[in-house]
């Protein structure tokens, strides 16, 4: 078994032939899928590595979702504080938290001094290079708050469909 959060909820269901069906809005686990590997091989890029602290925070419900798993596949650490040990930050501009020498990665018009990464235009570069699953021990951080096997056990203990809110919730990601 791959301990990975976004394994467990994409790769796994797109393997046992679930593909097609719905799991956030109306979305498919493989639309989540092609997106959060996509986003995750632009972090991979980046310098997001295992155990490497991810700031994310879109206002968007399902950007969250899509950044929570992005993170998570790749074996960074899920954080919603403004935690300056984070070498990206995953947000919506205009609200998202200053850089100050990070990467910032944001939905919408991009802001400040030309630093900072517009999503859209690096989701299309990510889709050439998309991210695996990283395999992960069980006792691995997901978040600053559960390991990978905690989460996954959270995740285990729902069916979906969801929407976007309650899976942005289970995740972890909180709007702030």
């Amino acid at each position: 078994m791959i301990h990975n959060v976004s394994f467990a909820l994409l790769d796994d269901a797109v393997v046992a032939g679930r593909a097609d069906e719905p799991i956030v809005d109306d979305w498919t686990h493989a639309r989540l899928l092609e997106e959060s590997a996509a986003l995750a091989g632009v972090l991979r890029h980046l310098g997001v590595a295992p155990g490497v602290r991810v700031v994310v925070r879109p206002d968007d419900d399902l950007d969250a979702v899509v950044a929570a798993l992005a993170t998570a596949r790749i074996g960074g650490v899920v954080t919603t504080e403004d935690d300056p040990a984070a070498a990206v930050v995953v947000g919506t501009a205009g609200s998202a938290p200053a850089a100050s020498g990070r990467h910032r990665v944001l939905r919408g018009e991009p802001d400040g001094d030309g630093s900072d990464l517009d999503w859209s235009v690096l989701l299309r570069a990510g889709r050439t290079d998309p991210a695996s699953a990283e395999r992960l021990a069980p006792e691995a951080a997901y978040s600053m708050e559960r390991s990978v096997a905690e989460q996954i056990e959270v995740l285990a203990g729902t069916e979906p469909p969801y929407d976007a809110a309650e899976l942005r919730r289970l995740l972890q990601v909180e709007c702030r």
